[in-house]
């Protein structure tokens, strides 16, 4: 019966899909870090293919079709950026030099801890498109050679982890413009943080999905360039 089950065309679609939907109600009712729907319906695919003994490929083979989406999904965020385009030509420089600011920390902290721990130089090349949503994060790491593995499950957890604690972490540190707001979480939790910068508001949401674009591009540039410098 499992076998049945598993070899159908839609097994890995439908057992997605409803898992995240359990998650997505589970968090309205209880919302906290741990019940966010990214996280919590991984959880809940992963301890169904561990609990019937389903190989991940028997899986991937009929959920890789969800993957598909992720271009046209990214794409899409430029419909509430286009909506805030007043905002955008007003503060242009300031953003355009936040986002370099923060694509430029990301890239070189990967680049130097890899150093410190004595790592190797594929480790970097996984890892400097850490907070780059995925669909461009693949592209890049498989230009330099990188394990595109790692890189996904890596941006995954980045994703999860800054949705969860975006909201909170900017009440912490007390960050009240929403402009600020949006690029901060779009630069550091690509599209997965930008649901969440939606929750927060309109302006929030707008500047995260514009965040996601120029750290995809400014990644692009920066990355290969930095992994040359330290690694050659």
């Amino acid at each position: 019966m499992i076998n049945l089950i598993t070899n159908s065309t839609y097994f890995g679609i439908v057992i997605t899909i409803a898992m995240f939907i359990l998650a997505t109600v589970i968090n309205k009712k209880w919302p906290n870090p741990f019940t966010t729907p990214l996280f919590l319906g991984t959880m809940f695919v992963i301890a169904i293919l561990l609990s019937f003994k389903i190989p991940y490929n028997t899986y991937n083979n009929t959920a890789k079709y969800l993957t598909y989406f992720l271009v046209p999904v990214t794409v899409c965020f430029a419909v509430p950026m286009y909506r805030q385009l007043p905002l955008l030509k007003k503060h242009i420089l300031s953003i355009l030099f936040a986002m370099l600011v923060g694509v430029m920390a990301s890239v070189l902290s990967i680049c130097i801890l890899v150093i410190l721990f004595g790592l190797s130089d594929v480790i970097a090349r996984s890892l400097v498109s850490i907070s780059v949503t995925t669909a461009l994060a693949i592209g890049i790491t498989e230009k330099l050679g990188g394990m595109v593995s790692l890189t996904v499950s890596a941006v995954i957890i980045t994703g999860i982890l800054g949705a969860s604690v975006s909201d909170k972490l900017c009440k912490w540190m007390n960050i009240k413009n929403q402009i600020s707001r949006g690029l901060a979480i779009g630069n550091a939790s690509h599209a997965a943080g930008t649901v969440k910068a939606m929750e927060m508001g309109k302006i929030e949401g707008s500047f995260s999905s514009l965040a996601i674009v120029l750290s995809g591009l400014m990644t692009a540039v920066i990355a290969p360039i930095a992994v040359w410098f330290y690694f050659g």
